[in-house]
């Protein structure tokens, strides 16, 4: 009933926003997949952190970090 009351200029503007919608809606999608793949590229390219190649335990403050106390 309200679709017989439309004109048919404002059917084709209706008709038109929709799929101006649709257009950005897969146009942000692919935005979205574009960024992924670069994350996954940069991880890629950042490989795995080096491994700790000595560990040593400290008792108490760490040396030369902290103000002497007067």
């Amino acid at each position: 009933m309200r679709a017989r009351r439309l004109s048919a200029e404002r059917k084709r503007e209706i008709a038109s926003l929709g799929g101006a919608s649709r257009a950005r809606s897969i146009r942000a999608a692919r935005r979205i997949a574009d960024n992924f793949r670069y994350a996954a590229a940069a991880a890629a390219l950042r490989g795995t952190p080096p491994g700790v190649k000595r560990v040593k335990t400290v008792t108490g403050r760490l040396p030369g970090i902290y103000p002497e106390r007067s």
